[in-house]
């Protein structure tokens, strides 16, 4: 088979593999693409070319498990349509280079031993994966360990495990089988072995998930009663200053139309005012005699800064108003999302027509870091706008809180397989670090999620509607939230070793 019909052939592979995940969950994908790909680097005749095959599967991969991002540009058609095809396939390819490092550095470690490549492209794999995850702005997305999702019980690992060791278990279990069908017999039988230990580890795994699942439903605080909110405003209609008044009475109708009892805490989703709140006086006077005596109101909302002999400086803020009508600003996110929130390098892309996708001409600033926020009746939470819950090394960065909220907008993708990723991504966070999750979404998916990442309250996604319901109590700090991805760590370098002494042994 000629190498450049092979890159086709690993193209085709990363794409297959990417089906494992959200929403899909087609797992035998994973075995068949990850042991292709093993196979494939084994015919590489260089480390470029072993270079060219990790690349070529990583764009296809990242290709069809992030194709959801070009509904972003579609929301301003005339603006950004002619972008679409272009920032997806850039995004696929940089993305790729990852992978393509990867697979370039287990070709250059592996021995000829089958057994050891296969090693070697778990350690570099996962290692990459780690990297992508942590450099630049990071992007944990679509990572192995992911594919626990596909079940309450198998999320529970995640307890015990952090996403990424969960990714070096599943990297084995999808790459081991091509050796059983090596020539080599020494090379078979320790693969054999080595596959047996691994599916013995994912059972054990597994019978921990269904040991650790309580049957009743997780206790919840006295006293706090939620209210999420879920207008279902399309992204299209979301900024237009004729309907922004519109919009707001939705969110108040909606907020007043559940029946039973009253709750203690109304949570409106990210960016949920399409202006300034803290400086409308008139809208924000609205919101509160909406407001209960001691009822509070969570929402995401745009702030501005500066006057006018000042720059202007925006935020993407979480805000807290009461029947007073004092709204405060709580919390500025701080892990913006490039060329979403900010345009990097705006002084070199704009020249050629390039614009970050939300509106306005000012670029989002950072806040200051994560931080807990205290509020009358509740206990302590860990605010996470959007995407920043993605980002296992951050969630904890300042203490450990009593629950984690997370405000988000994934109306920009549409239905897709984007928010079943995000929803996913959240719950493994919640069930890592054993900490209930509250979820609010323009358009889906809003949720409750107690700390084993059971969704206890749902709207799919597109509806408009509200959930009540009660807050989970947290669990004692997990193994995995005291391990902070040490675990992690042992296992790269028990890859390494196995891969050292491998080498030494041919």
């Amino acid at each position: 088979m000629a190498m450049p019909f092979r890159l086709l052939v690993a193209l085709g592979l990363g794409a297959l593999a990417a089906l494992a995940l959200a929403p899909l969950y087609y797992l035998p994908a994973l075995i068949v693409g990850f042991s292709g790909l093993a196979w494939l680097l084994g015919t590489a005749p260089s480390t470029g070319w072993a270079f060219a095959l990790g690349w070529a599967f990583g764009v296809g991969n990242f290709l069809i498990g992030l194709h959801w991002i070009g509904h972003a540009f579609l929301v301003d058609a005339v603006r950004f349509a002619w972008l679409m095809p272009f920032a997806v396939a850039l995004l696929a390819s940089g993305l790729a280079l990852f992978c393509g490092l990867a697979t370039a550095a287990a070709h250059r470690l592996g021995s000829s031993s089958g057994l050891g490549r296969v090693l070697a492209l778990v350690l570099c794999w996962t290692a990459a994966e780690w990297l992508r995850g942590n450099i630049l702005t990071g992007l944990p997305w679509l990572l192995l360990g992911h594919v626990w999702a596909v079940n309450e019980t198998g999320l529970q690992a995640a307890a015990l495990l952090g996403g990424h060791a969960l990714g070096v278990v599943t990297m084995l279990a999808a790459t081991l089988p091509v050796l059983l069908l090596s020539q080599d017999r020494p090379d078979r039988r320790r693969a054999a072995w080595l596959l047996a230990a691994v599916m013995l580890l994912i059972a054990g795994l597994a019978g921990y998930g269904h040991w650790r699942l309580p049957t009743a439903a997780a206790p919840e605080h006295d006293g706090i009663r939620l209210r999420l909110v879920q207008a279902g405003i399309p992204q299209a209609e979301k900024w237009l200053p004729e309907m922004r008044d519109r919009n707001l009475a939705r969110y108040l109708r909606l907020g007043r139309s559940a029946e039973g009892r009253a709750p203690s805490h109304l949570v409106w989703p990210e960016t949920a005012t399409s202006f300034f709140l803290a400086g409308d006086d008139r809208r924000r006077d609205i919101i509160a005699r909406t407001l209960a005596p001691g009822q509070l109101l969570i929402t995401g909302s745009p702030r501005r800064t500066g006057r006018s002999d000042e720059p202007i400086r925006l935020f993407n803020s979480l805000f807290t108003l009461g029947r007073d009508g004092v709204a405060v600003a709580r919390y500025d996110k701080y892990h913006l999302v490039p060329f979403g929130e900010y345009l990097p390098l705006r002084g070199l892309l704009s020249v050629v027509g390039l614009d970050k996708l939300a509106p306005g001409a000012v670029d989002y600033s950072a806040g200051v870091g994560p931080r807990l926020i205290d509020l009358p009746g509740l206990p302590p939470f860990r605010p996470l706008i959007c995407y920043e819950i993605i980002f296992p090394g951050e969630v904890l960065a300042a203490g450990r809180p009593g629950w984690l909220l997370n405000l988000t907008n994934d109306a920009w993708f549409g239905d897709s397989f984007g928010p079943y990723q995000h929803l996913d991504i959240a719950r493994l966070r919640a069930v890592e670090l054993g900490l209930p999750l509250v979820r609010a979404a323009n358009t889906g998916v809003s949720a409750i999620v107690d700390p084993y990442g059971r969704i206890t309250a749902q709207l799919p996604l597109g509806a408009a509607g509200v959930i009540d319901g009660g807050l989970p109590l947290a669990l004692a700090p997990t193994v995995q939230s005291r391990l902070r991805g040490a675990e992690f760590g042992a296992l790269l370098l028990l890859l390494a070793a196995s891969v050292i002494v491998l080498r030494r042994r041919v």
